[in-house]
């Protein structure tokens, strides 16, 4: 009787271990996946200060052609201006500043990229220790099958490449999915 109650003990407190430990996991795979939605956001506002100060540019573009249009009408007409140097001036911190716009707008992309990429990356992680966690219990083979196909399909339509996902992070996934099946199958 004593024995049974020790080991009965003894799984309850193993099953409480294993559940703080995937409470933390999944707290990291939550940390990591709002981090990469900050620096997502921040890029994007980088972006967008970025195509403002293009559009102010472009304005201050239009007006130095509007300036140089003058001066050449006063050219013509015989008159002298110090506009001339004033519109070239302008226009190369216009054509500057778009340049810049357009490097950013660019950068601004390639985070948002790396961004949904270590969230997917972050996602296939906490998926996998799942995983770890299922093949190391004490279930039968149906039930661990039963729980990676459930953690499988819940997790699969964030990766999935119709669904807005990664074609790479999905490959890892499905592999990571069958080296598990295959794990299951064997013990």
């Amino acid at each position: 009787m004593e024995m049974t109650n020790a080991w009965l003990v003894n799984n309850a407190r193993n099953a409480n271990n294993l559940a703080r430990n995937e409470a933390v996991r999944r707290s990291r795979a939550e940390a990591a996946e709002e981090r990469a939605k900050a620096k997502a956001k921040k890029a994007a506002e980088a972006a967008k200060k970025e195509m403002n100060t293009a559009r102010q540019a472009a304005v201050e573009r239009s007006a130095a052609e509007a300036a140089a249009a003058r001066a050449a009408r006063a050219a013509s007409r015989g008159e002298t201006s110090n506009h001339r140097n004033k519109t070239n001036a302008a226009n190369k911190a216009a054509k500057k500043a778009a340049e810049n716009a357009k490097k950013a707008q660019a950068n601004a992309e390639k985070a948002a990229v790396n961004a949904k990429k270590a969230q997917a990356n972050a996602l296939i992680q906490n998926v996998k220790k799942n995983w770890s966690n299922v093949a190391a219990s004490t279930m039968s083979r149906n039930d661990k099958k039963k729980k990676g196909k459930k953690i499988y399909f819940t997790a699969a339509p964030k990766l999935h490449p119709n669904k807005g996902g990664n074609t790479q992070a999905f490959q890892v996934f499905s592999n990571a999915y069958d080296q598990f099946k295959a794990y299951v199958n064997q013990n």
